[in-house]
């Protein structure tokens, strides 16, 4: 019976240790200048697609006066269902120039996060006061320590969950007419709680 148990406890090891291998997680660290994020909802939408935007609330942008930092982290464990997350922060950006000696400020920024697959359900977190920290480990480069700490709202839930996210990666500059849904873009609200394959 031991023996059973064992194998059995051996196995579960690892199924769970190969979904970590392959588990993957992907950062995008996006500035878009002469730019803003929309804020209002549009007149039209049927129920779905209202919790599909109010999901993705302040992380849709359009042409505005702003430089904008967009965060944006995907993670999933492929082959394995609603594994999908995502996590989404979009602020302005203040003092940016490209290969500057500092990292710039970052103010006003918001969050949203949950499951890819429980957006349209209204299932996810969301933070109108998201404080994000850029560090620059080395002058005049874009590579960026991100620090994101936030407190989100979940009204499915009716529950609060603290956000601390600790990444690094590299700024790369995309006009507002060339984000995907998935970065900010105006495009299909289906496609905004992840990168297209």
């Amino acid at each position: 019976m031991k023996f059973f148990v064992y194998a059995a406890y051996s196995l579960l090891s690892l199924a769970f240790c190969t979904q970590l291998i392959h588990a993957r997680e992907l950062h995008e660290c996006i500035v878009v200048s002469q730019a803003s994020n929309v804020t209002d909802m549009p007149d039209g939408l049927d129920e779905f697609e209202q919790r599909l935007w109010t999901a993705n609330s302040g992380q849709i942008v359009r042409k505005g006066a702003d430089t904008l930092l967009l965060l944006r982290v995907f993670s999933e464990a492929p082959g394995v269902m609603d594994s999908q997350q995502y996590t989404k922060i979009t602020g302005i950006l203040k003092g940016y120039a490209p290969s500057a000696d500092k990292a710039p400020d970052v103010g006003s920024a918001r969050l949203t996060s949950g499951g890819a697959g429980f957006a349209h359900k209204g299932d996810y977190w969301l933070s109108d006061a998201a404080a994000v920290e850029l560090r620059q480990p080395h002058s005049h480069s874009s590579r960026m320590e991100v620090k994101v700490t936030a407190v989100g709202w979940n009204s499915y839930r009716k529950e609060h969950r603290p956000f601390d996210l600790r990444f690094t990666c590299q700024l790369r500059e995309i006009p507002v007419d060339r984000l995907s849904a998935w970065q900010g873009g105006n495009g299909d609200l289906w496609l905004s709680f992840g990168p297209t394959k």
